[in-house]
């Protein structure tokens, strides 16, 4: 037996968002069971993917790039550091911050996980074929770029979409401090105690 469907329905598969997150999900899938053939978690691959730009970074800059809280970052950074695939060193003019690298054996494994990931890139490009300018990646870049929906630094784009919301509790998005103290200068100009 068969149910109604409300004639007002539509394919979710019809909207980008709805797509982007499937797409986002198939995508982790991949990675993830590349990471773990190569004796890394998802987790751990994307912070040793954010290394592989060749920058020394703090626990919190590995937090931001990979959209996870410092602490969560550290918690990885260690795992890393106990796996030998990264090292901590120096800040050149703050003491108290403790940069991550890559060791050898880290670089080893991201130059082998990118290969597996480029010729994957590949195959889902020569799949999509010309349409897209033949870069899946730099057509989603692009799109990830003029959506700004993570924000990614840009407190005013922050501040701006946090005010529209009808639901002001989300558990796993603190704004940052600039975009908090924008939200509290709007609140304060609605109530009119400016």
């Amino acid at each position: 037996m068969e149910l109604e469907r409300d004639p007002r329905g539509e394919p979710a598969t019809d909207r980008l968002n709805y797509t982007a997150y499937r797409l986002g999900r198939a995508l982790d899938r991949f990675t993830e069971n590349l990471a773990l053939s190569h004796g890394v978690t998802l987790s751990q691959f994307l912070l040793l993917q954010v290394l592989g730009e060749g920058q020394p970074l703090s626990n919190a800059q590995l937090g931001r790039r990979t959209f996870v809280s410092a602490q969560a970052a550290h918690l990885v950074a260690n795992e890393l550091l106990e796996l030998g695939l990264v090292e901590r060193g120096s800040h050149p003019t703050n003491r108290r911050i403790r940069l991550i690298q890559l060791t050898e054996a880290g670089w080893d494994l991201v130059q082998a996980c990118t290969r597996d990931l480029r010729a994957h890139e590949r195959r889902l490009t020569e799949v999509v074929g010309d349409d897209l300018g033949n870069s899946i990646v730099g057509v989603l870049d692009h799109a990830a770029r003029e959506l700004a929906g993570g924000y990614f630094g840009d407190d005013e784009a922050e501040a701006e979409a946090v005010s529209r919301r009808q639901i002001t509790s989300r558990p796993r998005h603190v704004p940052s401090r600039l975009a908090a103290s924008r939200l509290k200068a709007l609140d304060r100009e609605a109530g009119g105690t400016a």
